[in-house]
């Protein structure tokens, strides 16, 4: 699967918050799909494996085992320039079946405006 960002809505520019970010290329209706993004999924030797690396920064959790093993995943596309916020404009969903990671609008979003995910429970991993 290719990645898709819906109608070219969003794209990567230099953020005031942290390097780079995903900004929207035109208004994002709330609810609207910005983008579905490819994911390579990991097992969970790797993604322990990729915890003391700088690419860890960059993943999205997919599950964990009940042992606490965590397996990640690393996406494709610019998904991957989203900042951290916890007031995010726009929410993230995994689905390891199908491999991909879709990105939404939560609230309205303004043309050229930083597109905000909540890294959730990694944000102080992340950060």
């Amino acid at each position: 699967m290719l990645a898709r960002n819906e109608g070219g809505r969003a794209e990567v520019r230099t953020s005031p918050l942290h390097g780079r970010g995903l900004f929207a290329s035109g208004r994002i209706a709330a609810g609207s799909i910005v983008g579905v993004f490819p994911l390579l999924i990991l097992s969970h030797e790797d993604t322990a494996h990729l915890k003391a690396t700088r690419l860890y920064h960059y993943v999205f959790y997919v599950d964990e085992r009940s042992d606490g093993a965590v397996r990640c995943a690393v996406a494709f596309g610019e998904i991957s320039m989203c900042n951290h916020s916890p007031d995010a404009n726009a929410g993230f969903e995994v689905d390891a079946d199908a491999q991909t990671v879709t990105l939404t609008a939560l609230t309205d979003i303004a043309s050229d405006a930083e597109i905000l995910i909540d890294y959730q429970d990694f944000a102080e991993e992340a950060l």
